[in-house]
Parts: structure tokens; sequence; C-alpha cells
């Protein structure tokens, strides 16, 4: 997908739902659009931005919110997708800044676990 592209389809994303950042990753004739959704956008509102989407560029889209991801794949999406929209350069960092916390949160909690393994022999809290 060319640049011109990418800006008209972050452009009617971001018309029709409120996010402050859309990454791109195109996955065998599929385009998936990471965003960061408004929780009171309906199913029914992505879905029909998603044929918007369809009209547009000929091939089947998903909008998917970046919270349905685990913490790594959150850092993969914000590493390797093609970030097509931001509000502004600092909420891109700030964004970023977020995820790897959230990242660093589930590895420290990994490691307690693990360390409550490693004394008790399980993973319950005696």
């Amino acid at each position: 997908m060319n640049a011109d592209m990418q800006y008209k389809m972050a452009q009617i994303i971001s018309a029709n739902i409120l996010t402050p950042v859309i990454y791109l990753i195109e996955n065998d004739g599929v385009l998936d659009f990471i965003c960061f959704c408004d929780r009171n956008i309906t199913m029914q509102e992505i879905y029909n931005v998603e044929q918007l989407i369809k009209e547009e560029t000929g091939q089947a889209a998903e909008i998917i919110d970046i919270r349905e991801f685990s913490e790594p794949e959150r850092l993969e999406v914000i590493n390797h997708a093609t970030l097509i929209h931001s509000e502004h350069p600092i909420i891109e960092n700030i964004f970023a800044e977020s995820m790897a916390e959230d990242y660093k949160a589930a590895m420290n909690e990994r490691q307690t676990i693990l360390d409550r393994i490693r004394e008790t022999g399980t993973f319950y809290v005696q």
C-alpha cells in the first residue's frame, strides 16, 4: 500500500473512530489497522469502517484495538508495524513508552511467580 493510500485510510479511520494512533500490518491480502480505540465505539461502527476500507482498497480490512493484544504482542506492533497516523509525535512516544511499561510490569509479575514457585513449589500464595 502506497503512502497516499495509507494517508487516505488513516483519514477514514480517524474520521469515524476516535484514536490517537493507527498502525498498519499487511497480512496475506488483509489489512490490519491497529488502533487505541475509544471504548464507546460499537462493533457495528468498526464493521462499517472496515467495509469503507474494503471498498477503497479492494482488500479485506480489520480494525483491532491494541488492548486486545498481550504485552509482548503490543511491543511487536510498535516495533514492526507501520505507523500511519499519530495525532502528535509526543502522543506516539507516550504510547510507545506506555506499552513498554506494561511489558515491564508483566515481566516483573512473571518473575514474581517464578520466584514463588522456586521458593514454595507452587503458584499459589500459601
